[in-house]
């Protein structure tokens, strides 16, 4: 009686864990090693993606679908091998993770800002140029450089009125250089900023920095590229929707600051001074 019994256990454990087997189905749309994908993945993974007019539908899904697959296959073998718990994945996510909340914040400021009036779109267009009909395109010679520790080499910039005579000054205070050239277009850059480029003499060098550097640049060529008319007061309307954005941001930062307790490390405080804009390097103006 009691084998009997224990059979019986058996066949109803071996039921249960037969009935607990994921399967496709439903909003389910694949199940790999006991991982499912479901159809909400699958549409996120279509957002973005450009389905060509009259192309098959199902047969661009089946396909994303078994990009999906394949990815769950490489995380799965990566997990096997422990990545998951390496410092570097981990501050990995919680950087992704920050940078997605932000994102979010900013999406929720975003929802509250009313769009500007014709008024205020009128005026801005007729104030800022360089972002609409007097927009350019600038070639630029340009030398990156690293923000030199010794604050003097800036100052002996202030002769340098090309940008050979910017070289000459960084290899005679052993700060390493590279040239280049690049594009500049005054609708990507702030008007104050256009209009110091503008302003200066040609072929006079200009500092900014840049990603942790210093870059000077001499224009090279100017180019007229005008916004077409039918694009201005969208352009417009967007430039002051995303300048409210940032001063909404801005402002909910610094409430931030102001209630968080934040202390550093000796040597790992911000600088008090933060540097921007365009410094020409020649004449009376310095770098920096």
């Amino acid at each position: 009686m009691v084998l009997k019994r224990g059979m019986i256990l058996a066949a109803t454990a071996a039921v249960l864990l037969t009935g607990c087997e994921k399967k496709p189905g439903g909003q389910v749309v694949a199940v790999v090693n006991g991982e499912e994908i479901s159809q909400q993945e699958l549409n996120a993974e279509l957002n973005g993606q450009q389905i060509p007019p009259g192309a098959d539908r199902q047969k661009v899904m089946a396909e994303l679908l078994q990009r999906v697959v394949d990815r769950k296959l490489l995380v799965q073998k990566a997990k096997e091998e422990g990545l998951d718990k390496t410092p570097a994945y981990l501050d990995q996510v919680r950087r992704t993770e920050d940078n997605l909340l932000v994102n979010m914040l900013a999406g929720k400021a975003a929802k509250a800002i009313a769009l500007p009036d014709v008024g205020a779109v009128n005026q801005f267009v007729s104030a800022n140029p360089s972002l609409f009909t007097g927009r350019k395109r600038y070639q630029l010679d340009q030398l990156a450089f690293p923000i030199p520790a010794d604050k003097s080499v800036l100052q002996k910039l202030a002769p340098a009125h090309t940008l050979d005579a910017v070289a000459a000054v960084l290899s005679a205070n052993n700060v390493q250089f590279q040239r280049g050239n690049a594009t500049l277009d005054t609708g990507s850059i702030p008007p104050e900023l256009a209009q110091r480029i503008a302003s200066l003499p040609a072929g006079e060098p200009f500092v900014v920095p840049a990603n942790g550097q210093l870059v000077a640049s001499v224009v090279r060529s100017t180019e007229d590229a005008p916004t077409p008319q039918q694009q201005v007061t969208p352009a417009a309307t967007e430039f002051l929707r995303q300048q409210s954005l940032r001063a909404s941001m801005s402002k909910q930062l610094d409430a931030a600051r102001k209630q968080a307790k934040i202390e550093y490390q000796p040597g790992f405080s911000p600088p008090k001074d933060a540097a921007g804009g365009a410094a020409p390097v020649g004449g009376a103006a310095k770098a920096g």
